[in-house]
């Protein structure tokens, strides 16, 4: 049969405009049996083929008999056949088992409740999806195939924290959280693989039972890293906020450890804005107007209204939060672009004082100096962000802050305490040996920011920690040399803040020190030119200029894994509050542990343990 239900015949014959059909091998007309449609037909055809052109009549009559194996497909299935699709599978079923597994990886990393495969729906979805899988509780989940999960995915972070994967040295963050049901701390390891790839690991979420003293707090870290098998020698820098017991738990078990970055500019932003008493008196306008937005459905459909009427983007309006700064930059930016909207509103329908004219010039100009602050902030919070960001980043605001023109009236003691606290907060940070070495290792700022005192001390350091680092031949593997210098494409205009950047990166002026050992090696690294500052990876840039600075290479390789900022222990924190939800407020602080380590190491893993 042809293709769309056309006998095959037709290929040997044509239908003309006028109804006839003729043979496409002779040009004989053939008749159809009737001149009427409905009882036409192509036995006529058939014939002529049959009697005029015996071979292709047998050759289309051969194509059109069925196969043998066409035949035994519309044979019917065997009693075994039927079995096969209807019956369920055993529990040791490769099938079931995979099934098992890929379910408890669902909910692990969709932050489902074990309850959802009791659900109808699911139930459903199963029997139509395979109805051959025998379904399981939410008891056996929980309490048998997270466990085995758990187990294959801890095995396989231990090799990857193994000093032929990770080196000698690891950097960690660690944070405390409190719930309604649980207290819990968070570790998570941050390292350079041996293909200068940066890593970052969730170990533990692990649930306090205890007062949250120091020397609690230092003790759970110990067992942490002994859980882990990883020796107190091989911690780098253990990033942590500056709560008064976490600085004491991390000096009691000397622990080499530093500030948050995010959250020291977090509190010095803040001081900034609570100086000045115009910029407080504006920024509590702000709020109750957000407040008033926020808290009622007739005020938002009026506002949207006026946005409508004014050509005005229909946003909402955004509130700003107490424990995150930049959400006071985002009020303002909002505001200021509803201006016409939110005053137009103020006029129609009262409830709230709209700001004065001066007031909203001194809001578009604090809106300017939060913006780079902001970009410093997602600098810190970066997953690949290093400790080397600090000292350029510090460089950078300070002139920021320290600069006048026409953006800056009305807000210049807000500025200047901003930039006094900035100063004060980050005065030991800054002179840390580990951020000063990863700044001068890392390829985008060298020892540019750096003051000659200051790298002074950097030739010291490096002398020392070549003396006391342990070899590690990972790193000394072959490379191809690679042009260090990435330009920044022409189209692109700088910011305010890659401006200040490009002056903070200049070249250094000071005397070259005549050059011995390592520190030879430092002075050639130092006079080629620096990489692209957001287009350039430190990582790439090593990984392929290692033969060429075998020494430096071990070191930054160390240096460059520290994160600048305990935010990646803070986003742990952020998930667990999801897996505490109300179908989960009894989950077990072990389970939640479990849960939250196997939601971020999964996709990590590519789910291959």
């Amino acid at each position: 049969m042809a293709s769309g239900g056309r006998s095959q015949v037709w290929e040997h014959f044509t239908k003309g405009p006028s109804g006839t059909v003729t043979c496409n091998i002779c040009t004989a007309s053939v008749s159809q049996g009737s001149g009427s449609l409905k009882f036409k037909n192509t036995s006529n055809l058939w014939a002529h083929l049959k009697s005029k052109h015996k071979e292709m009549y047998e050759k289309r009559q051969k194509e059109a008999q069925p196969t043998t194996s066409s035949l035994m497909n519309m044979t019917q299935p065997n009693l075994k056949q039927v079995l096969e699709k209807t019956t369920k599978w055993t529990p040791n079923d490769p099938r079931t088992q995979e099934m098992d597994k890929l379910l408890m990886e669902m909910i692990a990393t969709d932050i489902l409740p074990f309850t959802v495969v009791e659900g109808a729906g699911f139930k459903r979805v199963m029997a139509k999806a395979e109805p051959r899988y025998p379904l399981k509780t939410d008891t056996f989940f929980r309490a048998k195939k997270m466990d085995e999960i758990y187990t294959g995915v801890v095995n396989k972070i231990k090799k990857l924290l193994s000093v032929e994967n990770a080196g000698n040295i690891i950097s960690f963050t660690t944070d405390c959280w409190s719930g309604s049901n649980e207290a819990l701390m968070s570790l998570t390891a941050h390292f350079i693989d041996k293909n200068w790839k940066k890593v970052q690991l969730v170990l533990n979420v692990k649930s306090l039972s205890q007062s949250h003293t120091g020397q609690y707090i230092g003790e759970t870290f110990l067992s942490m890293l002994e859980e882990w098998e990883i020796d107190e020698e091989r911690v780098m820098l253990v990033l942590r906020d500056s709560g008064v017991n976490m600085v004491k738990g991390m000096r009691l078990v000397e622990m080499p450890d530093l500030s948050c970055s995010a959250h020291i500019l977090h509190l010095a932003i803040n001081d900034g804005l609570s100086s000045q008493r115009v910029v407080v008196d504006i920024l509590a306008k702000l709020k109750k107007i957000a407040t008033h937005f926020n808290h009622s459905v007739t005020a938002q459909q009026r506002l949207s209204k006026i946005q409508e009427e004014l050509g005005v983007p229909q946003h909402s309006i955004i509130q700003a939060v107490q424990t995150r700064w930049n959400s006071t930059l985002h009020m303002l930016v909002r505001m200021i672009e509803q201006k016409r909207a939110i005053t137009a509103y103020a006029s129609d329908h009262g409830h709230f004082s709209c700001l004065s004219a001066e007031e909203w010039s001194i809001a578009s100009n604090l809106a300017e100096t939060l913006g780079p602050l902001e970009e410093v902030t997602l600098e810190f919070s970066r997953e690949d962000s290093s400790t080397s960001c600090i000292i350029p980043c510090l460089a950078v605001l300070q002139r920021l802050l320290e600069s006048e023109g026409p953006t800056t009236r009305g807000i210049q003691t807000t500025r200047k305490f901003m930039l006094d606290s900035l100063q004060k907060r980050f005065a030991k940070v800054k002179d840390a040996k580990e951020v000063v070495l990863a700044c001068a290792l890392d390829p985008r700022y060298k020892e540019r920011p750096l003051v000659p005192e200051i790298l002074v001390k950097v030739k010291t350091w490096l002398k020392e920690a070549m003396e006391t680092s342990p070899p590690d031949y990972a790193t000394q593997t072959p490379s191809e040399e690679t042009d260090p210098k990435r330009p920044r494409t022409e189209d692109q205009v700088p910011s305010l803040l890659d401006s200040l950047y490009d002056t903070v990166l200049l070249p250094s002026t000071s005397e070259a020190v005549e050059p011995e050992g390592i520190i030879e090696e430092l002075e050639r690294y130092f006079r080629e030119p620096v990489i692209d500052r957001k287009s350039g990876n430190p990582y790439d840039w090593w990984k392929h200029n290692t033969n060429r600075f075998t020494r430096l290479s071990v070191l930054a390789r160390q240096y460059l894994s520290c994160p600048p900022s305990s935010v990646a222990s803070e986003r742990v924190f952020s998930t667990i509050g999801n897996i505490y939800e109300d179908r989960r407020s009894s989950l077990k602080g072990e389970n939640a542990e479990k849960l939250c380590f196997l939601y971020y190491n999964l996709p990590l893993l590519d789910w291959s343990y």
